[in-house]
């Protein structure tokens, strides 16, 4: 899936938890000083009363009520466990089920307080019957600890008549009820939306597409969900626009074919999140004071949008995969007979092929670390010096790439993946691009360039020369594409 239909910006905690996964941690930002200590005085008033409590939320839409509640334990690690949600009905019966199913993932001597959020009765508040429902379930502790029930609300007059409520039949607080969410400090809103932005993508400076959160005056709305979701709409937009801006969307994949059998310097120039996503920053800082690196460093942000919307990515083809793919497709190799290199066949270069990382990128395979399978051929491996030796230029790279549409080719109708056509070196219909490969889906068209290189060309010495081949062909799809006429 190309990452323009991936990129997002959530506006809201259930969204952003879907996105972040166990990256959210990383997101929280503390609310107030109040807040945190309202929740450590529940702490001691719930242990010394042995018994849980029920505490109404309130806050205007987008405070942070669902954050501040789903994140009891971060904000105060010593009294509380992670929050349990509850949808159900809200029934003694519903409750004791729902907290001990919830227990059962916890250690068996838990002493800490389950926090429960009830997230789904806004403007709603419960009934005589619901009401003494939870009085009851806070009593008996079914879990064997108490639980605090958090009930957000935005409505300040329901939240008010139900704290009451509740106290007449509890008695008081430790803490004046409803607690009042106020979530993040107004100086941390621009920030909080920067990092959201960048780990929910697993790409960085991604304000650099157009949409930056620095641009946006946080004291020109109420609340952090407002100034969240005014930015999430703008970059959602931008990114469509992004998406729209081409006839048919192109991605580019950089191959690099040398006796390399790892990624080794490409590891530092693309992203540690989205296995062979380039890195700007990184292609630019280690070749800073090339010509290349300096075109790039003064325009921060096409560059960002040409890896964005290229989806650009550079992987690594070891040489005894490479060797295979030549000498089981090719008709003929009289250079690989000489050496006794035998052919097994199609299948056995399809094989070899899907193992490799542009294997699995071109089969829609996912991605998340460098995986070598099997024991490296030697044979392949000097085939592969036999084939640098005759050398890569001259246009004999020409039948190398052809092979490799050949068992691309193959390698996608054996894995049942649907393509129109796959061409090599060939003009693309509505550019001037010609791509080594160039696959046509449906819905947009995959280009492959390849380098042929002597030697272990990704080790640590050709670091500079390996980011400024990338730079440039960034450059060379960016001017091609229009995007820039410098």
């Amino acid at each position: 899936m190309h990452i323009l239909s991936q990129l997002t910006l959530p506006d809201r905690y259930e969204s952003l938890e879907r996105h972040a996964g166990s990256e959210i941690a990383r997101l929280l930002t503390p609310p107030s000083k109040g807040n945190v200590e309202s929740l450590n005085s529940l702490a001691h008033e719930i242990k010394t009363r042995r018994e849980g409590v029920l505490v109404p939320l309130y806050g205007p839409t987008g405070t942070g009520k669902t954050t501040f509640a789903m994140s009891a334990s971060q904000w105060s690690p010593e009294h509380y466990v992670a929050t349990c949600k509850y949808e159900g009905e809200l029934t003694y019966d519903g409750l004791v089920h729902a907290v001990e199913e919830f227990a059962k993932a916890l250690p068996a001597n838990n002493g800490k307080i389950i926090p429960i959020n009830i997230d789904h009765r806004e403007s709603n508040p419960p009934s005589d019957a619901e009401l003494s429902s939870i009085k009851r379930f806070l009593r008996t502790n079914p879990a064997k600890v108490p639980s605090a029930i958090f009930w957000p609300e935005t409505n300040r007059k329901v939240a008010d008549d139900l704290s009451h409520r509740y106290e007449e039949i509890s008695g008081k607080s430790s803490i004046s009820l409803p607690l009042v969410c106020e979530g993040p400090a107004r100086e941390m809103w621009q920030e909080i939306a920067k990092t959201t932005l960048s780990l929910c993508n697993g790409v960085d400076h991604l304000e650099e597409l157009g949409v930056d959160p620095s641009d946006y005056n946080p004291n020109e709305f109420r609340t952090l969900g407002e100034f969240m979701r005014k930015i999430s709409h703008e970059f959602n937009q931008q990114v469509i626009r992004l998406r729209q801006a081409q006839e048919k969307p192109v991605s580019i994949a950089i191959c690099f074919v040398s006796e390399s059998a790892e990624p080794g310097v490409l590891a530092q120039l693309t992203s540690p999140s989205k296995y062979g996503l380039l890195n700007g920053r990184a292609l630019v800082a280690v070749t800073a004071q090339s010509e290349i690196g300096k075109w790039w460093a003064a325009r921060p942000g096409l560059l960002t949008r040409t890896i964005v919307q290229l989806d650009a990515h550079a992987l690594c083809l070891p040489p005894a995969a490479a060797a295979s793919i030549v000498r089981n497709v090719s008709d003929e190799m009289s250079l690989f007979d000489e050496l006794k290199y035998s052919r097994s066949g199609p299948a056995r270069a399809v094989r070899d092929f899907g193992r490799t990382d542009v294997g699995k990128f071109v089969c829609g395979n996912e991605l998340s670390r460098f995986e070598a399978r099997g024991t490296p051929s030697k044979d392949g491996l000097a085939a592969f010096q036999m084939l640098g030796e005759q050398g890569f230029n001259l246009g004999k790279d020409k039948n190398l790439n052809n092979y490799m549409a050949t068992v691309i080719r193959l390698a996608l109708e054996d894995s049942g993946v649907e393509f129109e056509r796959i061409d090599s070196e060939k003009k693309l219909t509505f550019c001037a691009l010609i791509p080594d490969n160039s696959i046509f889906f449906k819905e947009h068209v995959q280009c492959i360039e390849y380098t042929w290189r002597k030697g272990q060309f990704l080790g640590g010495n050709n670091r500079s020369e390996v980011a400024q081949y990338i730079l440039n062909k960034l450059r060379n799809y960016a001017r091609q594409l229009e995007w820039t006429s410098d």
